[in-house]
């Protein structure tokens, strides 16, 4: 004996192939149906091939990475010499700040800000912070440091100013 449960179930897969099969689009009937159709579509069904493709780029990737050495970013664009910020003239901190960021980025090393930072800080920031990351020693790469990943709360006073501007305004 079928149990009612199993005949509705059994009824629904066959209406569903019939309306599938004359390519209509069924309509949902009631909240039960739809939120049915809604779990059916989230959970997807899963592509063992699609499995084994993801899978086989993590172990390309991760065979690729345990090879590359890892070098400070000081050393990788070769040791320049710079003098301590503290130290420096106020007068040659452009040129030495431009010399700097030509420096990394002829090894495709970009670093970058959302806000505004006096040249000091730049200077301050690539010197104290940048130099000491560790990065890939490969030369095709581009790698990017943005400020306001070491410094979050700078966003914040910045993002802050702008509400208070605004209210202002």
């Amino acid at each position: 004996m079928i149990s009612k449960k199993t005949k509705i179930n059994s009824e629904k897969k066959v209406k569903k192939k019939s309306s599938e099969d004359s390519g209509e689009e069924r309509i949902p009937k009631d909240e039960r149906e739809i939120e049915e159709m809604l779990e059916e579509e989230m959970l997807g069904d899963l592509d063992e091939e699609d499995d084994e493709e993801f899978i086989h780029n993590v172990e390309e990737f991760k065979k690729g990475h345990l090879k590359g050495k890892m070098i400070s970013v000081y050393k990788k664009i070769g040791k320049p010499k710079f003098t301590e910020l503290n130290k420096l003239d106020p007068k040659k901190l452009k040129d030495e700040l431009r010399r700097l960021i030509v420096a990394l980025d002829t090894c495709n090393i970009i670093v970058h800000s959302h806000g505004e930072y006096d040249d000091r800080e730049k200077y301050r920031f690539i010197t104290e912070e940048i130099f000491k990351e560790f990065v890939e020693d490969d030369k095709k790469k581009h790698i990017t440091f943005v400020y306001e990943d070491y410094h979050p709360e700078m966003e914040d006073d910045d993002e802050d100013e702008e509400v208070r501007n605004d209210d202002l305004i």
